[in-house]
């Protein structure tokens, strides 16, 4: 019966502590289902929003018609009389388009009008058509498009001579600006936290006498790391955006705001962390350095500090991965507004913000957020293996 029962038990215990990894395995694999597929360069270097064109081409005698050589590319329908490749594509929502993949130098699509504003436009091979209006030799109305594919467009373009009205676009759905604000995000929010909490550490570990006073700010700290991110958003938006306001001319959320906020999340975590590192520092270290004439400042800064470099590159790495996945304070500090220009003084959206506004909308993206989601994880992997090997390195530098 005993026996029974610790079978039981153990089996119970492999059981729940088996639980939270099925739970994981299952969220991965549902966000590189849906996600994989968008995965690719295109997505980090491409802007978020698409740009229109309305153009013509009106005046060929300006231009070469025909002649043209094929560069015979894969899967792509070759114009020799416009040197133009068109190929079939995709977008992120599934619909069918018409991609150029190929534009001759000689080609009249190299320099067409802006319909509204006479303005010259210079296509390039990526852009989409979504439409072409055009006219034959027989002054015929024709008219091509993209739901149609690439073979029947191109099949109109050999017939045509005037192109009266053809709509462009940039494509769209990249997440270049978010990017770029997670980067300025990482960088300027280390620069303020990083020597606070550094500096913080080491008044708390080397200087500090142990008195009542220290002890209300150690807990202070302890508290301050179990406080819920959403509630340093709002203390953000109350005392940092209208400071950024006045401060750098900004409206409202931005990126400024946002790093100020991200530096008062991440203090308690850079400076317990980094406060460890000095802690497994030998007080022999300390001693030698003082018996050798240096000074308490010279001892801590040329001494302690580079042997506990280990824990405080830790302690970056932790909050590199912080600010990465954090949502709710940037949402109040920053602001939703997806951005592909990115400006210190004005709103945006990070990674992590990206996939919260395109979840919240009546049609939720769920490609591209499980997409968002994969490079966020992939990030955060990397620095989790990063500071594993850094932590078992400074095991065996302990040991020997």
């Amino acid at each position: 019966m005993r026996k029974v029962k610790d079978i039981f038990l153990n089996c119970l215990t492999y059981l729940c502590s088996s639980f939270g990894f099925i739970i994981l395995i299952i969220l991965i694999a549902f966000i590189f289902k849906n996600g994989i597929g968008l995965l690719d360069f295109d997505l980090l270097k491409d802007d978020y929003f698409e740009t229109v064109y309305n153009v013509k081409i009106d005046d060929p005698e300006n231009f070469r018609l025909g002649g043209f050589q094929d560069p015979k590319l894969a899967d792509g329908y070759f114009s020799q009389k416009w040197g133009i490749v068109l190929v079939d594509d995709e977008n992120n929502s599934h619909e069918n388009i018409v991609v150029i993949a190929y534009i001759s130098e000689q080609s009249p699509f190299n320099s067409v009008t802006n319909v509204s504003d006479e303005s010259r436009v210079k296509l390039k091979a990526g852009y989409e058509i979504s439409k072409i209006s055009l006219t034959n030799a027989m002054n015929d109305y024709i008219s091509a498009l993209a739901k149609n594919g690439a073979e029947e467009m191109v099949t109109k373009l050999e017939e045509a001579t005037i192109i009266t009205d053809m709509i462009v676009t940039t494509g769209g759905g990249g997440i270049r600006g978010s990017l770029l604000t997670t980067f300025y995000l990482i960088g300027l929010t280390l620069m303020i936290s990083l020597p606070l909490g550094i500096s913080g550490a080491i008044y708390l570990n080397e200087y500090s006498k142990k008195n009542r006073f220290i002890g209300i700010i150690r807990a202070m700290i302890d508290m301050t790391s179990g406080i819920p991110s959403i509630i340093f958003g709002l203390v953000g938006a109350i005392i940092f955006i209208p400071a950024m306001n006045s401060l750098i001319s900004s409206t409202g959320g931005s990126i400024a705001s946002g790093a100020l906020t991200l530096s008062i999340i991440l203090l308690p975590i850079i400076i317990k962390t980094t406060e460890e590192s000095l802690k497994v520092i030998p007080d022999s270290y300390r001693m030698a350095s003082l018996a050798l004439g240096a000074s308490r400042t010279q001892t801590t800064f040329k001494v302690v500090l580079p042997n506990a470099f280990s824990g405080i590159l830790t302690a970056t790495l932790l909050s590199i991965g912080r600010i990465i996945g954090e949502s709710a304070a940037l949402i109040y500090a920053v602001g939703t507004a997806i951005k592909d220009t990115v400006v210190i003084n004005e709103k945006s959206t990070s990674l992590a913000v990206h996939i919260w506004s395109l979840m919240s909308g009546e049609n939720p993206n769920y490609e591209l957020a499980c997409a968002i989601s994969i490079i966020i994880l992939i990030v955060v992997a990397l620095i989790s293996l990063v500071i594993k090997i850094i932590s078992k390195r400074a095991s065996k530098m302990e040991v020997n």
